[in-house]
């Protein structure tokens, strides 16, 4: 195989310039092999296009900037305490054409961080990304990717860790464009490359590299991701069930093809109904109702957050304290009674006419989806506005959520359907969506079936036939908060009871499969301001650390055969009980009361769950 030989010393001068170390004869081959390292040979499938490396020596300062993840800060000479090489690869074919359309790629950008041999614990993890995917960082020379950052994050501890870009790199996760050429048609090969291929291509890669570098592959493989990183996890287990031991599948951006068109039900809601979108402080006001009125079924005191969705059934309509007392009312305090009604369409969630059932009867939040209903909405007490704390992004914000805008564009091939954000030649008109009405021959609904029929096989990702993965030893920990405002966790609830179905029922499913609900948790965060819900690893707006805390439960379970139970939280402000994520179906139930210090929890299933 021919390679184009890119290799880069940066690492290696920078440290020579400013704090020479003597380095021992073992460390001093694995530098040595890291900056001749001409990249893994995985085969003709993913040719090596390009490779550069770079060597870090320990106790000295990363040469390259790095973005970090949570914050999205570029982060400049970040300490480094033991010797590291990192690669940054690039895998073939790509996709040709004009470089400056979003279209073209060069191929797929892996991030790979190996730590140096005597540290190396034998196993390697891979990090997911989210939305779409892509940037152009992954394959940069100068910067550490957001998603190579988390990756470093497992190095440092030992951990072969790789981290992609999807096999694109226009923009970043919230831009679709690279989905149609620019002929307007399907992008088929980076659509490919994105749901699946680009996955495994990346775990070759790094298998691969870990033999080059140490004489033998990992021991054992993880996987971790949220999001669109969660989907991936899953879709390994789907398609390529031999690649990973473990997963951790958080917030999954499963059931794509209906999730995404899902996304802009709100905004589709809001222009039937008003013509325009509901003002943020009248959706912050509706959402603080719903919480209000269901957040005390845990301690029968207010928690800011719901720990039951199944059993909120709040209903503006029928909440006098909020309705405007006359429809001339334009004030922030109140809603109007068709604003009141948007709201519960977007609780509920898309249905192929347009209507929704009464909450009393139906709150939106269903094993299985009833007649009628395309999928589900966003939970009572998930924010609805753009909002910083769900980084800027609102299902019913004054702008769409473009991931759901986008990928309206690229099921009907219609880049008019998007907003100004999506770049395509075909077609300049934009925000075509806002004319879609619910039902008709060109209609949200019947776009809703083509995205299911067109994309379905390719990145629904909700295949519930795990016997592969399950046979071959496979352990996946799936967890979705109950606030999350992106991807709606009725679609996680749905994929899990048919996991239960097709697996011989719960007991069967657990050997190799555990699900949890996460109240008070937003979309990898913290679901609301201020709050700070109980949370693995202690910290509500650290998503990947919060998967990151969950490493050492699912590698007791793969590498010891001890399975999770309901995984134990940090301790709340004044309580000496801690809370837990129970394991579905069941649910966090306090079983001793009085003053916070007095109260004790327990996960209990009883008939309303």
């Amino acid at each position: 195989m021919k390679y184009n030989k890119l290799i880069y010393i940066t690492g290696l001068l920078f440290c020579c310039l400013t704090s020479p170390i003597v380095a021992t004869a073992a460390e001093q081959d694995f530098r040595e092999k890291c900056l001749s390292y001409e990249g893994p040979d995985i085969g003709n499938q993913y040719p090596v296009i390009s490779s550069h490396a770079y060597f870090v020596p320990k106790n000295s300062k990363m040469p390259l900037k790095i973005r970090d993840r949570n914050t999205g800060e570029l982060l400049k000479n970040q300490e480094i305490k033991s010797d590291l090489c990192l690669l940054k690869i690039i895998l073939g074919p790509g996709a040709p054409g004009d470089k400056n359309m979003p279209s073209t790629s060069t191929g797929i950008g892996v991030e790979i961080w190996l730590p140096v041999p005597d540290e190396w614990n034998q196993r390697y993890i891979g990090v997911g990304q989210d939305g779409f995917a892509g940037g152009i960082e992954v394959k940069a020379a100068d910067i550490v990717s957001e998603f190579g950052s988390s990756a470093l994050r497992a190095a440092k501890d030992g951990y072969v860790s790789a981290a992609y870009d999807a096999g694109h790199a226009f923009k970043d996760g919230s831009n679709g464009s690279f989905g149609l050429r620019t002929d307007g048609s399907v992008n088929w090969p980076l659509l490919q490359d994105w749901a699946y291929r680009g996955l495994h291509g990346m775990t070759l890669a790094a298998k691969q590299a870990a033999q080059d570098f140490y004489g033998k592959k990992p021991k054992f493989s993880y996987w971790n991701g949220g999001s669109t990183g969660g989907r991936e996890g899953l879709m390994l287990a789907q398609r390529y069930p031999a690649d990973y031991n473990g997963i951790i599948s958080a917030y999954p951006a499963i059931n794509w093809p209906s999730f995404a068109t899902g996304i802009m039900w709100p905004q589709i809601v809001m222009q039937q109904e008003l013509g325009h979108p509901i003002e943020a402080d009248k959706l912050d006001l509706v959402t603080q109702r719903a919480i209000r009125a269901c957040d005390t079924t845990l301690t029968g005191q207010h928690e800011g957050y719901l720990s039951d969705i199944h059993g909120c059934n709040y209903n503006p309509l029928k909440d006098k304290d909020i309705l405007c007392e006359s429809i001339t009312n334009t004030t922030k305090s109140c809603l109007s009674q068709k604003e009141a009604l948007a709201v519960n369409k977007i609780w509920f969630g898309p249905t192929m006419d347009g209507n929704y059932i009464d909450p009393a009867k139906n709150n939106g939040v269903e094993k299985s989806l009833s007649l009628g209903h395309l999928w589900y909405g966003y939970n009572r007490g998930a924010i609805l506005f753009n909002s910083p704390v769900s980084y800027g992004v609102g299902p019913a914000g004054i702008t769409p959520f473009t991931i759901g805008a986008h990928w309206l564009s690229i099921v009907t091939q219609d880049p008019s359907l998007a907003d100004n954000t999506f770049v395509n030649e075909k077609n300049p008109s934009r925000d075509g969506w806002k004319k879609l009405p619910y039902s008709g021959e060109y209609s949200y609904a019947s776009i809703f079936i083509r995205s299911l029929q067109q994309f379905g096989s390719m990145n629904g990702t909700d295949s519930a036939d795990l016997r592969e993965f399950s046979a071959l030893g496979g352990k996946i920990i799936h967890w979705h908060g109950l606030a999350d405002n992106q991807i709606p966790v009725g679609g996680s609830i749905n994929y899990y009871e048919r996991i239960l179905s097709s697996s011989g029922g719960l007991e069967q499913t657990r050997r190799f499969y555990r699900f949890y609900l996460a109240p008070g948790l937003g979309h990898g965060r913290t679901g609301a301001a201020g709050l700070n819900p109980p949370t693995p690893g202690g910290n509500s707006n650290d998503g990947f650390g919060i998967n990151y805390a969950l490493i050492p439960a699912l590698e007791k379970w793969v590498e010891k055969g001890v399975a999770p139970e309901s995984l134990t939280m940090p301790l709340q402000p004044g309580e000496t009980s801690s809370r837990s994520w129970c394991l579905y179906p069941q649910h966090l139930k306090m079983i001793q009361g009085g003053e916070r210090s007095q109260r004790k929890f327990e996960c209990v299933k009883d008939a309303t769950w």
